[in-house]
């Protein structure tokens, strides 16, 4: 996603341009071959560089972090505004009601208008109008009195012909009850009270709505006689497990408050299934179910609940899905369709798609790329989405988007009460793995060849420096794991495998890249010319490049893999993450501030040892140790 991109900090680091000029396993004569003064001036502009980048990586991570501020309420649809990328408004039963003292009102009557939080709810922050109920524009309509200094009146919201109110607070305080006056010196026709109700940046109601208010005056058009939509009846949980099997998702669930449900009773020659889930409140939605032999698509029946806004209809659909896509069977054979489901209804009403029908088991007959839905067991995989005119599009694989996939296997003969869902191990340890080589091993590899090789010119281990012991074993150990971890979600999807939207679709391209780099880096790494070569500054700079390249790829990376809904990876986790590229970002800091401090010292004392090198050449000489 545009968080997990924008959460990426900017750090080429893989080796100093100090480190470009004097090698990497030891600093003894390349400085000698060029003029020490304009290499200086090349190493202060591009540090001068990275750490402008470091600083915009800080401005960019807080900008990224910092909390969204919803604030209430546009005029026109009472919808918040700022709220957070891909919020939306809830679409469970509000637990906040208004209530209105009567339901007619004449000219100059007060009527008390109530807002009520149910049980433990509170709410934030509000927007209280009157609306009228026609196809009038959605204006504002009489005046609310009894205020307090702590609610603001938004005047003339969308109403330019008279003085009219609505009313809204910001004070961020919680609330339960809220009581108000409402008068009007005209009659404006049958009128609604509307409310949007926030509980916090994230969760909020819109444009909840009370009983009707009548107005009684000779004038007034007729009350509203159209039918409501048609509403399939909910879902009756008491029978799972006793009469019919179910799944459901979260656990225990009451059919209005599953994410989604599914029931079963199976018959010698048919099944009867219910599906229902929650969408987001649009139009043209769907809630299919998929009977699959694993946990994966792939050679699936699919049923799916879809509803058509063109004639406000909901009709079960059949589909097969290959490995790469979903095959709709009833576009051309619409009769054929009606042989094999029966007793069909189905609703989209309040955010949730609900459908009832039979399937014969004997489908095969009809269908020759299905399967019998005879004694053979199968996973569930419940899924939602938009659709076109019956067809299905295809669902995203972030998290709330990837399917749902019962734990076991299901027997249709059975009234089972199945709860859970499938779990990826594969996936999981894919992500950690790589979480231990790019957070871990290649931040503390990193740090020690761009600071720690100028404090430890001389202290040696089995002949090595201790920076570039600790450089080595930190890549050779972040390059093992990543490799390791690229096997098994190669294993886990089968081979390549594209998401349809960004930013997911970025992430096994992004992955190939840094697989490449490092591969790329220890093999240049194990052919490097000596140290007095003079393609050596060569090699330094391809070496520092691939090395880069890799590094900064797999921050933003490491963010959008987490956003996968197979990695099941808890909302907080990413907290943990921005916090360790902000410790990350203070200890680099802290270390270039200290780099600055003895440069001079430094600078001089290097100035003799090369003096003393070029003096003496066969002598071996320590470098200076640094201040």
């Amino acid at each position: 996603m545009e968080t997990s991109a924008a959460l990426c900090k900017v750090r080429v680091d893989l080796f100093s341009p100090k480190a470009m000029r004097n090698g990497f396993s030891s600093s003894h004569h390349i400085a000698s071959q060029v003029n020490y003064s304009n290499v200086v001036n090349m190493v202060t502009m591009t540090k001068l560089l990275f750490f402008m980048l470091e600083l915009w990586s800080v401005t960019v991570v807080w900008g990224a972090v910092d909390p969204y501020r919803t604030h209430c309420c546009l005029c026109n649809n009472l919808m918040p505004s700022d709220t957070p990328p891909n919020s939306k408004p809830q679409i469970m039963p509000s637990p906040f009601k208004i209530k209105v003292s009567s339901d007619t009102y004449t000219l100059d009557q007060e009527l008390t208008v109530e807002l009520v939080a149910e049980g433990e709810a509170t709410f934030r922050d509000f927007m209280l109008v009157a609306w009228p109920t026609d196809n009038r524009p959605r204006t504002s309509l009489g005046t609310f009195t009894l205020l307090g200094k702590e609610y603001s009146p938004k005047q003339n919201c969308y109403n330019n012909e008279r003085q009219t109110y609505a009313i809204q607070t910001a004070d961020r305080i919680p609330k339960k009850y809220l009581r108000f006056t409402w008068e009007t010196n005209r009659f404006e026709g049958h009128i609604e009270f509307r409310a949007t109700f926030i509980v916090d940046d994230e969760t909020y109601w819109v444009a909840e709505s009370s009983p009707l208010v009548v107005d009684p005056s000779p004038n007034a058009p007729p009350l509203p006689r159209t039918p409501g939509p048609k509403i399939t009846p909910y879902i009756n949980v008491d029978e799972c497990g006793l009469q019919k099997g179910c799944y459901r998702e979260p656990a225990g669930c009451l059919e209005p408050y599953c994410e989604y449900i599914v029931t079963w009773q199976g018959t010698t020659d048919k099944v009867r299934f219910e599906l229902s889930g929650l969408t987001d409140s649009g139009q043209d939605r769907y809630i299919a179910v998929a009977l699959s032999n694993d946990t994966y698509m792939g050679e699936d029946i699919v049923f799916a609940c879809t509803h058509d806004s063109s004639d406000d209809s909901t009709r079960v659909y059949i589909s097969y899905n290959d490995h790469n896509r979903n095959i709709n069977l009833d576009k051309d054979n619409a009769n054929i369709r009606k042989q094999v489901i029966t007793n069909e209804e189905g609703s989209n009403h309040n955010g949730r798609v609900r459908c009832r029908f039979t399937v014969d088991r004997e489908i095969d007959y009809y269908y020759p790329q299905l399967t019998h839905i005879g004694g053979q067991h199968y996973h569930l995989l419940l899924a939602r989405g938009e659709a076109i005119r019956g067809t299905m599009k295809r669902h995203g694989l972030g998290v709330n988007e990837i399917p749902v996939s019962s734990p076991g296997k299901i027997d249709f003969f059975s009234v089972d009460n199945i709860n859970g869902r499938a779990r990826y191990p594969l996936v999981k340890a894919h992500g950690c793995l790589m979480i231990l080589a790019w957070v871990f091993f290649a931040s503390i590899g990193l740090l020690m060849t761009k600071y720690y090789k100028p404090m430890w010119p001389n202290k040696r281990m089995f002949d090595h420096r201790y920076w570039f012991v600790a450089h080595t074993n930190c890549m050779s150990s972040m390059f093992i794991i990543t490799i390791i971890g690229i096997i098994l979600i190669f294993v886990e999807a089968g081979g390549w495998s594209v998401a349809p939207d960004l930013p997911q679709r970025a992430h096994p391209i992004l992955g190939i890249i840094i697989l490449v780099c490092i591969i790329i880096n220890p093999i240049i790494a194990l052919i490097r010319p000596s140290e007095e070569h003079k393609c050596r500054p060569v090699f330094n700079w391809f070496h520092w490049a691939f090395g880069t390249i890799a590094n900064v790829l797999a921050i933003p990376q490491i963010f959008i893999g987490m956003d996968f809904g197979k990695a099941n990876v808890p909302w907080w986790a990413t907290w943990i993450l921005v916090i360790w590229v902000i410790v990350h970002i203070v200890i680099e800091l802290s270390l270039e501030v200290h780099q600055c401090c003895t440069y001079k010292k430094n600078k001089e004392r290097r100035r003799k040892y090369e003096l003393q090198k070029r003096e003496n050449p066969k002598m071996h000489i320590d470098e200076p140790e640094p201040a």
